[in-house]
């Protein structure tokens, strides 16, 4: 044990001694023999087990690299000998080791519940000052215990609840704002009311850069999301981050074994989460951008029969949505603007119902470009075994066959639309996108407020400071005034 840890010192050293010379900040896993290096020792490290926690839990107090490897090792290992030290390490103000120290604790998972409780109770009713003069708060322990599923955790997050709200507690409304967030993670529904009467109540809190009443909706509607996607059998085309054959760590597709990034689209994915666009666009996930599907078709055009290749492509504008199917001569699609039409859709392609037509239109190539016929005419027609797409006038009769095999292809393509509106993405990705509508919503707000509210004596011009950062949340404090704000991270 004592040469594998002195193989770790050796590494570390020359990590640290590397990242002194560098402005910017040096990742070791870039250089591949120092990645290497690092598998390696990990590697031995590992094999010692239980034996090398303790020693391992004094690395977590030193300001190197040696930090990152052993919280890491120590979720590997998973022994609960450790859950103090990694509690102490998620307090401290190193980012990257209180997301691995984090991720630590989930792995050892139910054993960490109880102290980490422990740890939260202390910390509010016996505040400290950490070496940088900052209050020690809850954030990443809070974070982190919401994570563990466990009814521990969440009675004592309803207990928190209680807690923040109570008449006699002068809580700090992000604390709030943190836990409805956080309450999604324990994925129970019996919350729902309560983040009801919440978002009502704080619905018109102002004078805070963060909303108690949003967050709790959030939760709401992520809840919601979580209820249907456990009660359903889901294949979607969806996004890798999503995917319950993903694993997020190591981005690695579970079932084809295949380095897959976060934000490329699974063609058979089966959720088990919400999309967060707020997450993945930077990642240049875009929901807008599904990938088509190619499908050979029959059709008949005026009487004449083919068969050609047809693509299935979806679409999205303002507040309806779009699914077509089509080639170089026709285009059938269907507009769609709630979870419901989608369903009845889905339900028609599976068996029930003989005609259907709502939002169902037809393009046909003349001149050059596509162009519009009247939608009276148009709709979907059971034929025994098969359904058809047709279009019937005197001047042109279309009809496209959708076969059991592109009945099944179409239906993963319906619920992925389904999916997104069911989890409010488009909502997401319009804010996200649309900054100029955001900033006019925000001014909207502000003024709002503004009307209802007395005009100060006098306002503070904010000087804001990084105060804490978190995997959900980066926070900042007025140096003049103590106000608090909250980024997204």
């Amino acid at each position: 044990m004592d040469e594998t840890l002195c193989a770790l010192d050796d590494l570390c050293d020359t990590i640290d001694c590397r990242q002194e010379k560098l402005e910017e900040y040096f990742d070791p896993e870039s250089d591949e023999e120092l990645a290497a290096k690092i598998i390696s020792v990990k590697k031995r490290l590992a094999e010692l087990g239980e034996a090398v926690v303790e020693p391992l839990t004094d690395y977590l107090d030193v300001a190197s690299y040696g930090c990152i490897i052993a919280a890491d090792l120590l979720g590997e290992i998973g022994s609960p000998v450790a859950i103090p030290a990694l509690i102490d390490a998620i307090e401290t103000d190193a980012e990257d080791l209180c997301e691995i120290a984090s991720a630590a604790l989930l792995k050892i998972g139910t054993p960490a519940v109880q102290p980490l409780i422990d740890r939260i109770g202390d910390r509010l009713d016996n505040p400290e000052i950490n070496e940088y003069g900052h209050k020690i708060d809850i954030i990443y322990t809070l974070g982190t215990l919401s994570e563990i599923r466990d009814q521990r955790s969440f009675d004592f997050m309803v207990e928190l609840l209680d807690r923040f709200e109570g008449d006699d507690y002068d809580y700090d409304l992000f604390d709030l704002a943190h836990l409805c967030t956080c309450f999604y993670d324990q994925h129970n529904p019996e919350i729902i009311p309560r983040m009801r009467a919440i978002a009502e109540e704080y619905r018109d809190v102002s004078g805070t850069f963060f909303n108690i009443s949003a967050e709790a909706e959030d939760t709401i509607m992520r809840l919601g999301v979580y209820q249907v996607i456990r009660s359903e059998d889901w294949a979607i085309y969806g996004c890798c981050r999503i995917c319950e054959n993903y694993d997020r760590g190591e981005e690695m597709c579970l079932v084809s074994g295949d380095h897959e990034p976060r934000d490329n689209f699974c063609l058979e994915c089966r959720p088990d989460d919400a999309f967060d666009c707020g997450i993945c666009s930077p990642d240049s996930c875009n929901i807008f951008n599904l990938p088509s599907v190619d499908i050979d078709l029959k059709y008949h055009r005026n009487g004449e029969e083919s068969v050609d290749r047809f693509r299935i492509m979806t679409d999205y504008h303002h507040d309806s949505g779009l699914i077509s199917i089509g080639n170089d001569l026709m285009e059938f699609n269907i507009k769609f603007c709630t979870v419901d039409e989608l369903i009845k859709l889905k339900e028609f392609l599976k068996g029930d119902g003989d005609y259907f037509s709502e939002g169902v239109r037809v393009f046909s190539h003349s001149s050059g470009e596509f162009d519009p016929v009247d939608t009276e005419d148009v709709g979907l027609v059971r034929e025994g075994d098969y359904v058809a797409a047709t279009y019937n006038s005197h001047e042109l009769r279309l009809e496209l066959v959708l076969d059991s095999a592109a009945i099944g292809t179409l239906i993963p393509v319906i619920d992925t639309q389904r999916f997104l509106l069911l989890c409010d993405s488009y909502r997401l990705l319009d804010e996200f996108y649309d900054m100029q509508e955001v900033a006019s919503k925000i001014r909207g707000l502000m003024e709002s407020h503004a009307s209802k509210e007395e005009t100060p004596e006098s306002e503070c011009d904010h000087e804001f400071e990084l105060l804490k950062t978190h995997k959900k949340y980066t926070v900042y404090k007025c140096v003049k005034c103590g106000e608090t704000k909250k980024e997204l991270s």
